[in-house]
């Protein structure tokens, strides 16, 4: 198994720094790469490509493979533009409350037996919603997570709630980031019908929400002036929610699946 030690053999021992961490743009100045964090990730990929190259004996697949997880991992920027100019919103939720608990902790699904709460972090993003349309007042389109706070905190009422789909014998079907797209489409009419999208969502989980509207053909990015939520749930019904890092590592296998998906697309012609 390569290791991170492995990963930065080859590097100046120079650019280390306490505890192996890398002291600012140190590492891309040693490889000659000036320019900051960009550079930073630049000079990254570029060891990791080197290395996955000795590793598979195929230079080229190693900078693909780097650029993959580049792209996933150390990327966490998304694009953003004026509030002034959304012309909608959509907003994902993210993880919410179980009275009882009873939840499978691989769906982050309650048994059916209760009704679920928002809790504090969709809370947090109703807020987010709310900023933009203070200053945007155009149509929403949320997650009944975030649509619920909105109407009962806020009295919104250009608000189209997003609900989870009901599957074979009326089970409950907790929406995907991508279903959650699909539905917004659905109920527009078409994505261009949306204008520009200023996207709502988890700090997080919003460089993903970007994505995968735009999968969906949306015109969509994240409205620049209003903050985003970073805080974590630790009673979040959903695990991979209650706390950064599992969230973080969930993120990233989604982004790279979503790469996955791409490729085999591809050569399925």
């Amino acid at each position: 198994m390569t290791t991170r030690r492995a990963l930065l053999a080859g590097a100046p021992t120079a650019v280390l720094a306490t505890q192996s961490v890398f002291a600012p743009s140190a590492l891309a100045a040693a490889l000659g790469d000036a320019g900051g964090a960009g550079a930073d990730t630049h000079a990254l990929e570029q060891m990791m490509a080197r290395t996955l190259a000795g590793e598979l004996g195929d230079g080229g697949v190693a900078r693909q493979l780097a650029s993959h997880i580049t792209e996933a991992g150390f990327r966490w920027e998304y694009p953003t533009f004026p509030v002034r100019e959304a012309d909608s919103v959509v907003a994902y939720a993210f993880g919410y409350r179980s009275a009882t608990g009873k939840v499978d902790p691989n769906t982050g699904l309650s048994d059916g037996a209760e009704k679920p709460e928002p809790g504090p972090v969709n809370a947090m993003l109703a807020d987010a919603v709310h900023a933009i349309a203070k200053v945007r007042p155009v149509r929403v389109y949320a997650q009944w997570e975030i649509a619920q706070v909105l109407a009962g905190k806020y009295g919104m009422k250009d608000v189209v709630p997003i609900h989870p789909a009901k599957g074979p014998g009326g089970k409950t079907i907790y929406l995907s980031t991508d279903g959650v797209a699909k539905a917004v489409v659905a109920h527009a009419g078409s994505a261009q019908a949306l204008g520009k999208v200023a996207v709502v969502g988890h700090r997080d989980h919003v460089k993903r929400c970007v994505l995968v509207s735009r999968e969906n053909g949306m015109a969509a990015a994240v409205a620049r002036e209003v903050p985003l939520p970073v805080q974590y749930d630790p009673q979040s019904a959903q695990p991979w929610t209650r706390r950064r890092d599992a969230y973080l590592l969930t993120d990233l296998i989604a982004q790279l699946s979503m790469t996955r998906g791409r490729i085999l697309s591809e050569l399925a012609g």
